[in-house]
């Protein structure tokens, strides 16, 4: 498989600063461009390294009702330069922490949300005592009219209330082999 892009890379090394300025002059990727892919993803606060989650990959699909969802796949914790190489294994992959997708909201009292694809982790079918679910993901294409390349602000909601929030990338990597298992889930 090719490695990251250049953008991707340079991304990566940008000050937490410097990708909030990438965020907020993003523009909202297409939904439906998303689905069957998987995307690899990096974490940026380093503290993921520490918790082994710094890369995965989230993979699209269509769910069983034909609404826009995803879920994320641990992988081999081998740096940025390295392979995406799914856990337990590239032929059975974990899949984990399901959400739904969801447009930009141009009536939303949330800016975030007027400008930002939702993945919408408690609406993504997880156990009730799944951690997974007060996750939520703010996305944005980091070029305008391209979905190669995004740029995620995550949060953790708690009683309504967003926490603490951080950054991460996703690149398009693969079309998603198992999308027909995952709608069936």
């Amino acid at each position: 498989m090719a490695s990251v892009s250049a953008a991707y890379l340079e991304l990566a090394n940008r000050s937490k600063g410097e990708l909030a300025a990438v965020f907020n002059a993003g523009s909202p990727p297409a939904v439906a461009a998303l689905t069957g892919f998987e995307y690899r993803g990096y974490n940026h606060p380093r503290a993921a390294a520490v918790l082994g989650i710094r890369k995965f990959i989230k993979a699209f699909y269509l769910n069983g009702q034909g609404q826009p969802s995803g879920c994320n796949t641990p992988v081999r914790q081998n740096g940025l330069a390295a392979e995406w190489i799914a856990k337990p294994s590239p032929e059975q992959p974990k899949r984990y922490a399901f959400f739904r997708v969801e447009p930009p909201d141009p009536d939303a009292a949330d800016l975030e949300r007027r400008a930002a694809a939702l993945l919408d982790y408690g609406q993504g079918g997880n156990r009730a005592y799944d951690m997974a679910r007060v996750l939520r993901d703010y996305v944005v294409r980091v070029e305008p009219g391209s979905d190669e390349l995004l740029l995620g602000k995550a949060y953790f909601v708690v009683a309504g209330a967003r926490l603490t929030h951080s950054y991460f990338l996703i690149e398009r990597y693969r079309p998603l082999a198992d999308a027909a298992a995952l709608a069936r889930r």
